[in-house]
Protein backbone atom coordinates (compact mmCIF):
# COMPACT_ATOMS: atom_id res chain seq x y z
CA UNK A 1 0.00 0.00 0.00
CA UNK A 2 1.35 3.38 -0.99
CA UNK A 3 2.26 5.65 1.91
CA UNK A 4 0.66 9.06 2.26
CA UNK A 5 2.90 11.98 1.34
CA UNK A 6 3.77 14.54 4.00
CA UNK A 7 5.24 17.96 3.23
CA UNK A 8 7.02 19.66 6.15
CA UNK A 9 7.60 23.39 5.74
CA UNK A 10 10.18 25.37 7.67
CA UNK A 11 9.95 29.14 7.15
CA UNK A 12 13.58 30.13 7.63
CA UNK A 13 15.12 33.50 8.42
CA UNK A 14 18.64 34.04 9.86
CA UNK A 15 19.00 30.54 11.31
CA UNK A 16 22.65 29.90 10.40
CA UNK A 17 23.53 28.75 13.94
CA UNK A 18 20.91 26.00 14.17
CA UNK A 19 19.56 25.19 10.71
CA UNK A 20 21.70 22.17 9.84
CA UNK A 21 21.39 20.68 13.32
CA UNK A 22 17.63 21.21 13.49
CA UNK A 23 17.00 19.76 10.04
CA UNK A 24 18.76 16.58 11.18
CA UNK A 25 16.54 16.45 14.27
CA UNK A 26 13.43 16.81 12.11
CA UNK A 27 14.64 14.13 9.69
CA UNK A 28 15.14 11.74 12.59
CA UNK A 29 11.58 12.34 13.81
CA UNK A 30 10.07 11.97 10.33
CA UNK A 31 11.90 8.74 9.60
CA UNK A 32 9.93 7.12 12.42
CA UNK A 33 6.58 7.91 10.79
CA UNK A 34 4.63 5.81 8.24
CA UNK A 35 4.79 8.59 5.63
CA UNK A 36 6.81 9.45 2.59
CA UNK A 37 7.97 12.99 3.20
CA UNK A 38 9.69 16.05 1.89
CA UNK A 39 11.10 18.99 3.84
CA UNK A 40 10.75 22.43 2.27
CA UNK A 41 13.09 25.11 3.55
CA UNK A 42 11.38 28.38 2.63
CA UNK A 43 14.22 30.85 3.07
CA UNK A 44 12.91 34.37 3.59
CA UNK A 45 15.60 36.89 2.69
CA UNK A 46 18.16 36.02 5.37
CA UNK A 47 21.06 38.41 5.94
CA UNK A 48 23.45 35.81 7.36
CA UNK A 49 24.67 32.49 5.87
CA UNK A 50 21.29 30.78 6.16
CA UNK A 51 20.63 30.74 2.40
CA UNK A 52 24.03 29.18 1.71
CA UNK A 53 23.58 26.56 4.42
CA UNK A 54 20.08 25.73 3.19
CA UNK A 55 21.37 25.20 -0.35
CA UNK A 56 24.05 22.84 0.97
CA UNK A 57 21.35 20.68 2.59
CA UNK A 58 19.27 20.20 -0.56
CA UNK A 59 18.82 16.58 -1.65
CA UNK A 60 16.05 14.22 -2.75
CA UNK A 61 14.19 14.82 0.54
CA UNK A 62 14.98 18.50 1.12
CA UNK A 63 13.76 21.27 -1.19
CA UNK A 64 15.04 24.83 -0.84
CA UNK A 65 13.03 27.89 -1.88
CA UNK A 66 14.31 31.46 -1.79
CA UNK A 67 11.64 34.11 -1.44
CA UNK A 68 13.65 36.99 -2.88
CA UNK A 69 13.69 39.21 0.19
CA UNK A 70 12.17 39.45 3.64
CA UNK A 71 8.43 38.95 3.13
CA UNK A 72 7.32 37.40 6.41
CA UNK A 73 6.49 34.03 7.92
CA UNK A 74 3.07 33.82 6.31
CA UNK A 75 4.41 34.60 2.85
CA UNK A 76 7.16 32.01 3.28
CA UNK A 77 4.62 29.32 4.21
CA UNK A 78 2.25 30.27 1.38
CA UNK A 79 5.08 30.11 -1.16
CA UNK A 80 6.06 26.65 0.05
CA UNK A 81 2.47 25.35 0.09
CA UNK A 82 2.19 26.12 -3.62
CA UNK A 83 5.13 23.77 -4.23
CA UNK A 84 4.24 21.10 -1.66
CA UNK A 85 3.51 17.61 -3.00
CA UNK A 86 2.09 16.22 0.23
CA UNK A 87 -1.47 15.14 0.92
CA UNK A 88 -0.84 16.62 4.36
CA UNK A 89 1.16 19.81 4.87
CA UNK A 90 2.83 20.51 8.21
CA UNK A 91 4.75 23.61 9.23
CA UNK A 92 6.91 24.31 12.24
CA UNK A 93 9.27 27.05 13.39
CA UNK A 94 12.87 26.48 12.34
CA UNK A 95 14.16 27.14 15.87
CA UNK A 96 12.22 24.03 17.01
CA UNK A 97 10.46 25.81 19.85
CA UNK A 98 7.89 23.05 19.27
CA UNK A 99 9.49 19.67 19.87
CA UNK A 100 9.42 17.62 16.60
CA UNK A 101 8.90 14.39 18.53
CA UNK A 102 5.26 15.50 18.86
CA UNK A 103 4.80 15.27 15.09
CA UNK A 104 3.18 11.84 15.50
CA UNK A 105 0.55 13.31 17.84
CA UNK A 106 -0.03 16.20 15.44
CA UNK A 107 -0.74 13.82 12.56
CA UNK A 108 -2.86 11.24 14.40
CA UNK A 109 -6.20 13.13 14.21
CA UNK A 110 -6.11 12.97 10.41
CA UNK A 111 -7.27 9.38 10.76
CA UNK A 112 -10.68 10.98 11.34
CA UNK A 113 -12.50 13.65 9.34
CA UNK A 114 -10.20 16.52 10.36
CA UNK A 115 -9.00 19.37 8.13
CA UNK A 116 -6.50 21.11 10.43
CA UNK A 117 -4.58 20.01 13.52
CA UNK A 118 -2.93 22.71 15.59
CA UNK A 119 -0.56 22.42 18.50
CA UNK A 120 -1.77 24.28 21.58
CA UNK A 121 0.47 25.54 24.35
CA UNK A 122 -2.65 25.87 26.49
CA UNK A 123 -3.79 22.27 26.26
CA UNK A 124 -3.90 20.76 29.74
CA UNK A 125 -1.38 18.09 28.71
CA UNK A 126 1.10 20.48 27.07
CA UNK A 127 4.53 21.22 28.51
CA UNK A 128 5.63 24.81 27.99
CA UNK A 129 8.47 27.06 29.09
CA UNK A 130 8.25 30.80 28.46
CA UNK A 131 8.76 34.15 30.13
CA UNK A 132 5.82 35.66 32.05
CA UNK A 133 5.71 38.62 29.67
CA UNK A 134 5.44 36.44 26.56
CA UNK A 135 2.83 34.32 28.32
CA UNK A 136 0.74 37.37 29.19
CA UNK A 137 0.99 38.81 25.68
CA UNK A 138 -0.01 35.49 24.12
CA UNK A 139 -2.94 34.88 26.47
CA UNK A 140 -4.20 38.42 25.89
CA UNK A 141 -4.01 38.06 22.11
CA UNK A 142 -5.80 34.72 22.12
CA UNK A 143 -8.51 36.15 24.37
CA UNK A 144 -9.08 39.02 21.93
CA UNK A 145 -9.28 36.63 18.97
CA UNK A 146 -11.90 34.54 20.74
CA UNK A 147 -13.96 37.57 21.77
CA UNK A 148 -13.67 39.62 18.57
CA UNK A 149 -13.67 36.87 15.95
CA UNK A 150 -15.71 34.22 17.80
CA UNK A 151 -12.95 31.62 17.60
CA UNK A 152 -13.35 28.44 19.62
CA UNK A 153 -9.64 27.65 19.80
CA UNK A 154 -7.22 28.23 22.67
CA UNK A 155 -3.96 28.93 20.80
CA UNK A 156 -3.86 30.59 17.38
CA UNK A 157 -0.17 31.45 17.07
CA UNK A 158 1.63 28.24 17.93
CA UNK A 159 3.94 27.57 14.98
CA UNK A 160 3.18 23.85 14.85
CA UNK A 161 0.24 23.07 12.56
CA UNK A 162 -0.77 20.60 9.88
CA UNK A 163 -3.61 20.46 7.39
CA UNK A 164 -5.08 18.45 4.56
CA UNK A 165 -3.95 20.27 1.45
CA UNK A 166 -7.10 19.59 -0.55
CA UNK A 167 -9.32 20.98 2.22
CA UNK A 168 -7.30 24.07 3.10
CA UNK A 169 -5.70 25.15 -0.18
CA UNK A 170 -8.83 27.08 -1.29
CA UNK A 171 -8.45 29.25 1.83
CA UNK A 172 -4.76 30.01 1.38
CA UNK A 173 -5.18 32.56 -1.40
CA UNK A 174 -7.77 34.45 0.67
CA UNK A 175 -5.36 35.06 3.54
CA UNK A 176 -4.23 38.68 3.41
CA UNK A 177 -1.60 38.78 6.14
CA UNK A 178 1.96 37.81 5.22
CA UNK A 179 3.55 37.89 8.66
CA UNK A 180 2.77 36.59 12.15
CA UNK A 181 -1.03 36.98 11.97
CA UNK A 182 -1.11 34.46 9.10
CA UNK A 183 -1.71 31.51 11.46
CA UNK A 184 -4.62 33.22 13.17
CA UNK A 185 -6.24 34.26 9.92
CA UNK A 186 -5.96 30.70 8.60
CA UNK A 187 -7.68 29.24 11.67
CA UNK A 188 -10.43 31.87 11.78
CA UNK A 189 -11.22 31.54 8.07
CA UNK A 190 -11.24 27.74 8.39
CA UNK A 191 -13.70 27.86 11.29
CA UNK A 192 -15.98 30.18 9.33
CA UNK A 193 -15.97 27.69 6.45
CA UNK A 194 -17.00 24.92 8.83
CA UNK A 195 -13.75 22.95 8.60
CA UNK A 196 -13.02 20.62 11.48
CA UNK A 197 -10.03 21.71 13.59
CA UNK A 198 -8.44 19.79 16.45
CA UNK A 199 -5.94 21.13 19.00
CA UNK A 200 -3.38 18.72 20.45
CA UNK A 201 -0.85 18.96 23.28
CA UNK A 202 2.76 19.78 22.51
CA UNK A 203 6.08 20.40 24.19
CA UNK A 204 7.11 24.02 23.60
CA UNK A 205 10.09 26.02 24.82
CA UNK A 206 10.71 29.70 24.17
CA UNK A 207 13.99 30.03 22.32
CA UNK A 208 16.30 32.94 23.24
CA UNK A 209 17.05 33.60 19.54
CA UNK A 210 13.39 33.64 18.51
CA UNK A 211 12.68 35.94 15.56
CA UNK A 212 9.46 37.09 17.24
CA UNK A 213 10.00 40.68 18.46
CA UNK A 214 7.66 41.12 21.38
CA UNK A 215 6.76 44.82 20.98
CA UNK A 216 6.90 45.25 17.20
CA UNK A 217 5.29 41.93 16.30
CA UNK A 218 2.64 42.13 19.02
CA UNK A 219 1.70 45.55 17.66
CA UNK A 220 1.51 44.12 14.13
CA UNK A 221 -0.69 41.24 15.27
CA UNK A 222 -3.05 43.53 17.18
CA UNK A 223 -3.28 45.87 14.19
CA UNK A 224 -3.95 42.93 11.87
CA UNK A 225 -6.59 41.57 14.23
CA UNK A 226 -8.54 44.84 14.23
CA UNK A 227 -8.11 45.21 10.47
CA UNK A 228 -9.47 41.72 9.88
CA UNK A 229 -12.44 42.44 12.15
CA UNK A 230 -13.27 45.61 10.24
CA UNK A 231 -13.00 43.93 6.83
CA UNK A 232 -14.46 40.50 7.59
CA UNK A 233 -16.63 41.05 10.64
Amino acid sequence: MKKQMLSVILPVYNEEKVLEKNVKIIMKALNKLPYDFEIILSEDGSTDRTAEIADSLENNKIIVLHNGGRKGKGAAIKNAVSRAKGDIVLFMDADLASNPKYTKQLLKPFENDVAIVSGSRYHKESKTQRTPLRHFASKSFNFLVKIMLNSKLSDHQCGFKAFRKDAVLPLINDIEDTKWFWDTELLVRAQRKGLKIVEVPIEWKEEPDSKFRLLDDTYHMAKSLFSFKIKQG
